[in-house]
């Protein structure tokens, strides 16, 4: 081997195991994190006039998801739709979502956050809640009827 080849494997082998080294740490802080998921817990039926308790329970992975970055809930009575975004608008920000009246929901314990609500006339109401975490989104519905 020559004295060049000599001085240069060093340094070639010791290129190869930065790049390996950090391809690796790399991969691993690029992963996905796991997905929130989002229960909707609304009662079949409220009671005129008296609040209502609407709650979501969030999880990510096994463990409660505490410290959302936003947890609002819209309700419309289903005859009323709110007015639809268009793809061109994109999603609403919280602040839109205020604007329209929604209602930001606060964390009663880890992972479960919830408002009151008082149902004024009677109907079939349409409760969705928007979750924010990070990057991802969750807009799940149900139905409760006000009598």
């Amino acid at each position: 081997m020559s004295g060049q080849a000599r001085w240069f494997m060093p340094f070639v082998i010791l290129l190869l195991l930065t790049v390996g080294c950090s391809y690796e740490e790399q991969s691993q802080s690029g992963e996905m994190p796991e997905m929130i998921k989002v229960k909707l817990d609304v009662p079949e039926k409220a009671s005129l006039h008296e609040p209502t308790r609407l709650q979501v329970k969030l999880t990510q992975g096994d463990a409660p998801l505490s410290h959302a970055d936003h947890v609002q809930f819209q309700i419309w009575n289903e005859l009323d739709d709110p007015p639809s975004v268009s793809p061109e608008q994109g999603m609403m920000t919280a602040d839109e979502l205020e604007n329209q009246g929604a209602i930001t929901a606060k964390e009663a314990e880890e992972g479960h956050y919830e408002i009151q609500h008082t149902f004024e006339e009677p109907g079939t109401y349409v409760v969705q809640v928007h979750v924010t975490h990070g990057a991802m989104h969750s807009m799940p519905r149900a139905r409760i009827v006000a009598e």
